[in-house]
């Protein structure tokens, strides 16, 4: 009968190891499962951020082309009342003698149009700096 006790107390000795060894398999499974789900988790909510990010820098980069479209048709508009204005100002000079001194050129209005021009793009200039440095840290 001692054979018999060995070979039972072997065999439940193995099936002790054996049932460890499952409970630890099953428990490492569930770890490396519930690890990566979390990965998954935290990995989805990084794209998403990442997109509305995305998003967000699509829709700045739209609105400032289009200021800048307007700033850059605006410029234009003024460019060419400038250039009208000084053809009109050569154009109204009357014809001289010809000995004659020449006669003053009217720019008063012409100079008066220019620094107008002149203070309202210092003063557009000085509220664009003032609005990008407000916007930065």
């Amino acid at each position: 009968m001692t054979r018999v006790r060995i070979i039972i107390a072997i065999v439940i000795a193995l099936a002790i190891v054996a049932g460890v060894a499952m409970i630890r398999r099953g428990g490492e499974t569930a770890g490396a499962a519930k690890v990566t789900a979390k990965n998954d988790r935290a990995h989805t909510e990084h794209v998403v951020e990442a997109r509305a990010d995305e998003r967000a820098a699509a829709t700045v980069t739209q609105s400032i082309a289009a200021r800048t479209v307007r700033i850059d048709a605006q410029t234009d508009a003024y460019v060419q009342a400038t250039i009208e204005d000084l053809r009109n100002a050569l154009a109204n000079v009357p014809p001289a003698a010809a000995d004659a001194a020449l006669p003053a050129a009217p720019v008063d209005s012409l100079r008066d149009s220019l620094n107008a021009g002149i203070t309202r793009a210092n003063r557009a200039a000085g509220d664009a700096d003032a609005a990008g440095g407000a916007g930065q840290d």
